[in-house]
């Protein structure tokens, strides 16, 4: 570049460009310096006919003759004086370079179109990617190229430079300089590109005055006339590396951090580029579940409460008025929740998992009749002031102030195909007087109590000569507890034992009280409970407030980890299905008790940890001491499911069924055609093993009940008399 380009370049500008170094032997003129423009200038880059042109303000009371000469405005004509910003407006100016990925140093001026995202080919090898910058791991790191080098914007002034500067440059670099840009710029190459040159500080002067600097790593900037760019490697933004993630390397990870593990020092070139062909995924699942069961935890607790907290049983006695008509002193019975959250029957309302909701229980449907064969021969008790009346046994009928009245032996019996009924009388219902549904030929009501339909309508009048319908009745079914046990009485006893009171019914054969303590969606034959769903219905809620820390605090660690592994689809197939065999055995052994959360589930996860330990073994340093460090985590956590109230079942057979879907569905390297087949033999047998287990599992449940009494040593050791006492979630009375 000769003095009259410099000149016309320096037209293009309102302020001073810097003086420019030219060797004395092209141009035949010394070499202007100017003493006091020291340090780095501020520049800021304007386009010229296509060209990054450089500016920079005269330094305040000095100027070079070159300035002079070159200015805009004359020679005499003092330099305009740049306006000094306001704190704000630079705030300002940085708050918005760095939303908009770029430094200050580009200037308000600053061309997009002149940056570039890519550097040409022959800048780096082909093969050098951003991925030693997601991998943190030793022997991952290239020879000679740094992280830094790899995410830095080339977001400085160049000027062009001659063929003998370019020449001298590469001489004085030597070897350290062509490790880094991986092959030499000849002219030709600067002339299609017009690389440009950046003038920092602390370059020195070399042979016949060119300036280089050593030991520097060479800072490019491609502009094309064409607007034509060359693909090159992917330079990382500033304010995206920013927000980045580490990559989840194989083998390692948070737990591998924590267990110590560490790879060998030597690894096969065939194994390495396995590892470096690992995804890096996001961890969709992760936060998806978390946010679930956030949600769900905190909509439970506004409204079903928060139920006593604890680790006993909670006794609530009052004086209610019930059956007799007069007070009595009851007491209702309840687990506390030291989990802090809502209570046992609110959390099967919800969806625990319970099996008597899920399938025909022998103990309930036993309770159901024996409550159907007493009610078969109860009758109406009315008082003799006819003030009120309640269905009830012949025991529990004063003889003195209640006349009870039982078919056939009172008057009021009506006639069914030409013989008295013998069964009943029910109170307030009578098929003589009801209208929907009306008892005629050939529809009549059978004999036996327990199948009469509810009737919505009577016939009017409020004198039928009948004395059990012309009381008042006081006494209507009640569901109460998590086994459906059917009682009439009153409203108020209702309400304190917290459980369903039927307005419209009069016998409890005509309510179905499994369909009120389970919730959600009734069964297609009352008789039959059919919600299997709540195997993993349950996973979604928690017990509490700290329960649902619990498992945030172990999503956000564990299972994001590996989910950046495998990817959300194989994390949720293990965690779904994990959950599911633990749930399934949990309600196997522990029929009776309401379990909720995704206990099975997070051992499953753990048992990845022990396969992704496993596939890795041979590239690992000290496989040992990660798999013992593992290994009493776990057991750990075993052990404090012998508690009171933590389901074991669930660990034991999450972990396992977690352990064969791992070896499924996890990724996996191979070290050899060998083991490559053997692997996907290992992913076909563990499928099968999971698919037993799981079948297995499911005829235990459905058809052939199991009954295990010793089984409850596994999760729950009776150090005390009432450490492992069961608790019945009926009501009691006193």
């Amino acid at each position: 570049m000769d003095l009259s380009s410099q000149d016309n370049l320096s037209m293009t500008s309102t302020e001073t460009p810097p003086p420019l170094y030219v060797p004395p032997a092209q141009h035949g003129m010394q070499k202007i310096v100017d003493p006091l423009a020291r340090g780095r200038a501020f520049r800021m880059v304007e386009e010229v006919d296509g060209f990054s042109v450089p500016q920079t303000p005269i330094t305040p009371g000095a100027a070079s003759l070159c300035s002079f000469t070159s200015s805009r405005s004359g020679f005499g004509r003092p330099p305009r004086r740049r306006k000094r910003q306001s704190v704000a407006k630079m705030s300002f100016r940085a708050a918005a370079a760095l939303v908009k990925g770029r430094s200050l140093r580009e200037g308000p001026h600053h061309r997009r179109t002149h940056r570039r995202s890519f550097t040409p080919a022959s800048f780096l090898e082909e093969d050098t990617v951003d991925f030693p910058d997601e991998l943190d791991t030793s022997f991952f790191t290239r020879d000679g190229l740094m992280h830094e080098e790899l995410s830095t914007y080339a977001d400085e002034v160049f000027e062009t430079a001659s063929e003998a500067a370019i020449k001298e440059a590469e001489d004085s670099r030597g070897a350290e300089e062509s490790e880094l840009t991986g092959s030499a710029l000849d002219k030709s190459e600067l002339e299609r590109s017009h690389l440009m040159m950046p003038l920092e500080r602390g370059w020195r002067k070399g042979k016949e005055g060119v300036l280089v600097q050593p030991k520097v790593r060479l800072r490019q900037e491609v502009v094309s006339l064409s607007g034509q760019q060359r693909r090159g490697q992917r330079i990382a933004v500033p304010v995206q590396k920013l927000f980045a993630r580490e990559k989840r390397p194989y083998g390692l990870g948070m737990v591998g951090r924590l267990t110590n593990r560490t790879y060998r020092k030597r690894i096969d070139s065939y194994v390495k580029r396995q590892i470096e062909d690992m995804d890096d995924h996001r961890p969709f699942f992760t936060y998806w579940i978390t946010f679930v069961h956030l949600l769900i935890t905190v909509l439970s607790v506004c409204i079903y409460g928060i139920a006593p907290v604890g680790f006993s049983q909670h006794e609530t006695v009052d004086s209610v008025l019930r059956n007799k008509g007069v007070y009595e002193n009851v007491k209702f019975v309840q687990q506390e929740n030291f989990w802090v959250g809502p209570s046992s029957e609110a959390l099967i309302h919800l969806g625990a998992k319970f099996s008597p909701c899920m399938r025909r229980d022998a103990q309930v449907h036993e309770l159901m009749q024996e409550k159907r064969e007493e009610e078969r021969h109860s009758g109406c008790c009315v008082r003799n002031d006819r003030s009120g009346c309640l269905q009830t046994s012949q025991e529990e009928c004063s003889s003195t102030l209640a006349v009870w009245i039982k078919w056939p032996n009172n008057p009021s019996v009506p006639v069914l195909d030409g013989k008295l009924r013998q069964y009943g009388s029910v109170c307030h219902q009578d098929p003589r007087i009801c209208l929907e549904p009306a008892s005629v030929s050939p529809h009549e009501w059978p004999d036996d109590i327990t199948k009469w339909p509810i009737c919505t309508r009577y016939s009017t009048g409020n004198h039928t000569n009948l004395p059990h319908i012309d009381c008042a009745i006081t006494g209507r079914p009640c569901c109460i507890g998590t086994k459906g046990r059917c009682e009439i009485t009153s409203r108020e006893y209702c309400d304190f034992m917290k459980g369903y009171f039927h307005e419209e019914a009069t016998l409890c054969s005509q309510v179905h009280c499994m369909d009120d303590v389970c919730g959600l969606l009734p069964f297609l034959n009352p008789e039959v409970p059919d919600q299997f769903y709540r195997l993993w219905l349950s996973l979604f809620l928690h017990a509490g407030i700290l329960h649902c820390l619990v498992s945030v605090l172990f999503q956000m660690t564990i299972l994001r980890d590996l989910e950046k592994l495998a990817g959300w689809l194989r994390i949720s197939i293990i965690y779904i299905l994990s959950g599911i065999t633990g749930n399934l055995a949990s309600a196997i052994f522990l029929p009776y008790r309401a379990e909720v959360g995704p206990a099975g589930s997070q051992f499953g996860i753990l048992a990845c940890l022990f396969v992704e330990l496993f596939q890795s073994w041979q590239i690992l340093a000290r496989p040992w001491r990660a798999f013992a460090k593992l290994l009493c985590v776990v057991l750990f956590l075993f052990a404090f499911g012998l508690l009171p109230w933590i389901d074991n079942f669930a660990h034991v057979c999450g972990f396992a069924s977690g352990f064969f879907l791992s070896f499924a569905f996890l990724p996996y390297i191979s070290f050899g055609r060998a083991d490559m087949y053997r692997k996907r033999c290992q992913i076909l047998a563990s499928l099968a093993v999971f698919l037993g287990l799981l079948a297995g599992l499911l005829v235990l449940f459905y058809v052939y009940p199991l009954k295990c009494e010793w089984c409850e040593l596994l999760t729950c050791i009776p150090l005390t008399d009432k450490f492992c006492e069961k608790y019945d979630l009926n009501a009691h009375l006193h």
